[in-house]
């Protein structure tokens, strides 16, 4: 090191110093840059950012308020379709196709069949199943639930109902039998659609009704004369805009027609609308809890339909449908939607 005159050392010590601030503030600038960037982004990140409320549950009335039996059945992987000759049901890589149906009158009393073939890869059979069996083959267990003849509601389909014998409790696996509906698979889903029906009793529903009994007698003829595990629909209206639980809606609901009701929260009106006009409190309910289903499951607008719109049939009514048709319901709806408030701040 030169040894300077003491001025000029001191001077040179000085702009040493300088340069010394002057690299260090070059070096630590771009680290207190970050820092502050981290800090902003931390800041805005914790920020509460507006959130958009979901549209609130219409007031339901309980399946335990109305009902005399729970609903009964046993979770599965499983999938069950009422299908005509000609068609065929698949679930993952079983395909079974109905033939045709018959009844077989040779006997005491008689007896409906259907005529299945079932392919799975490279194998495939030919079999008879008759109404109310169930056999098991290649790992599925396949029921045949009903095999409907003429005259009788769904006339000439056949339900059939198939599982993973994996997923099944041993008295059902092992079975041989359908059985009813304490032997029924429910089979959950997920809601994409909307989907309006009316119960279509020979008469409209009166305002005095018993409405708990009409449930309770829906459930016992399900049960009785479908096999079905709970009443077909998720929730039931009344003409006072009363909401009634039904089936849970976790799991796919019924029909008497040929359409997939899978994926399908089912709404009904209790009655007949092709007899009787929907009462402005009816018309609330259905929009409330179609707004609802909305919201909760991502539904979108234009999957709100009618039952007419998936099978051969004038189910919800006339003086349903012409609210489907007509965009009031759809209305109705977007109302409720633009309801929703925005918290957080």
């Amino acid at each position: 090191m030169h040894v300077l005159p003491k001025r000029n050392g001191i001077q040179h010590a000085r702009r040493e110093s300088d340069s010394t601030q002057v690299v260090q503030n070059v070096i630590l600038a771009p680290v207190r840059i970050t820092r502050l960037f981290i800090a902003a982004t931390v800041l805005v990140a914790c920020t509460p950012r507006p959130a958009t409320a979901p549209v609130p549950k219409p007031t339901i009335i309980p399946h335990s308020a109305w009902e005399a039996t729970p609903p009964v059945g046993f979770a599965a992987d499983a999938t069950r379709r009422n299908k005509a000759p000609g068609d065929s049901l698949s679930f993952h890589d079983l395909r079974v196709g109905v033939l045709s149906t018959r009844t077989d009158s040779t006997g005491a009393k008689p007896v409906d069949i259907a005529k299945l073939k079932l392919t799975l890869g490279d194998k495939s059979e030919e079999r008879d199943a008759r109404e109310g069996s169930a056999f098991n083959w290649n790992g599925y267990h396949v029921a045949i639930v009903a095999v409907y003849g003429p005259g009788e509601l769904g006339g000439g389909l056949a339900a059939i109902e198939i599982g993973t014998i994996a997923s099944l409790p041993p008295q059902i696996a092992n079975s041989d039998s359908a059985g009813g509906a304490a032997m029924r698979l429910r089979i959950r889903h997920n809601i994409t659609h909307i989907t309006l029906h009316h119960e279509g009793d020979a008469q409209p529903l009166r305002p005095d009704d018993d409405v708990p009994k009409k449930l309770r007698a829906l459930y016992s003829w399900g049960a009785s004369d479908r096999n079905w595990w709970d009443v077909p629909y998720h929730f039931l209206l009344d003409t006072k805009g009363n909401i009634y639980e039904g089936r849970d809606y976790h799991y796919m609901g019924e029909t008497n027609t040929t359409y997939d009701p899978s994926g399908h929260f089912l709404i009904t009106a209790i009655g007949n609308y092709n007899k009787q006009e929907a009462t402005p409190e009816t018309l609330n309910a259905i929009a409330d809890l179609m707004a609802w289903a909305v919201s909760e499951f991502d539904v979108p607008l234009d999957n709100i339909k009618g039952h007419y719109n998936y099978a051969d049939t004038d189910c919800p009514g006339k003086y349903l449908r012409k609210y489907l048709e007509d965009g009031t319901f759809r209305r109705m709806v977007e109302e409720r939607l633009a309801r929703k408030k925005k918290v957080g701040g």
